[in-house]
């Protein structure tokens, strides 16, 4: 079991950074090779991601990492809506004052990295900002939800960050977001968080609608290493 999961968790950290991109295949033998253990923890890993969605069946024989349609994607974003709402809630009830000086810290280096003009790194502290508030939730099992549904999303090798002026637009969210969970504000804490990830949503929609082209894969945020 052991193997099967250090497998498992090699595969998404692979679809995280970017390295296995949608429509790349997974091959038993060669993973087995790769990763030096037999081919049954392989087997065991890739039915598991295969089974939450991250993998699909491959043109040709074997699994590839999976692309959601637009339908699915819909799907998976009205879902993130609702659960983000639902951190930001906890959240706003719950927060720490460190956590609260770490978000502030977040917007200040978004700040820079806007200005800097350097979107991976923005994406990357984009994402750590809505970990922080996961984390803040107190809920393992809503943050193991939010960061399974994230990186299903992200499958897609574009960030929305990267639509023309959205990069600032989505800080400006991020301060109102901040400040509603400073000052304990749970309602005003749901419906920003809701309100942004609507409008990350629908900028989504209108650049695969355009075929905008891929930027660098989006980071996923990390809470820690909660059981899968």
């Amino acid at each position: 079991m052991g193997a099967s999961r250090a497998v498992y968790e090699w595969v998404v950290a692979a679809i995280r950074s970017g390295r296995l991109r949608p429509g790349d295949p997974l091959r038993e033998e060669q993973l087995a090779r790769q990763l030096r253990c037999s081919r049954t923890p392989v087997r065991e890993a890739l039915q598991r991601l295969r089974a939450e969605g991250y993998l699909e069946r491959g043109r040709r024989r074997g699994l590839a990492v999976s692309e959601p349609t637009q339908e699915e994607l819909v799907d998976l974003c009205v879902v993130r809506e609702t659960l983000e709402g639902l951190a930001a809630r906890l959240a706003a009830r719950g927060i720490t004052t460190s956590e609260v000086y770490f978000l502030e810290e977040l917007c200040e280096d978004m700040e820079r990295a806007l200005q800097q003009g350097d979107l991976h790194a923005l994406a990357r502290l984009n994402a750590e900002f809505h970990a922080v508030i996961w984390r803040a939730a107190r809920n393992r099992y809503l943050a193991r939800e939010l960061q399974r549904i994230w990186l299903l999303i992200t499958r897609q090798p574009v960030t929305t960050l990267s639509y023309p002026g959205r990069a600032r637009e989505a800080l400006a969210e991020h301060r109102a977001l901040l400040d509603a969970i400073r000052c304990g504000d749970a309602d005003r804490a749901e419906q920003l968080a809701r309100q942004h990830m609507a409008r990350a949503q629908m900028i989504r929609m209108r650049m695969a609608a355009g075929h905008t082209l891929p930027q660098p894969g989006v980071p996923v945020p990390a809470v820690g290493h909660p059981e899968p």
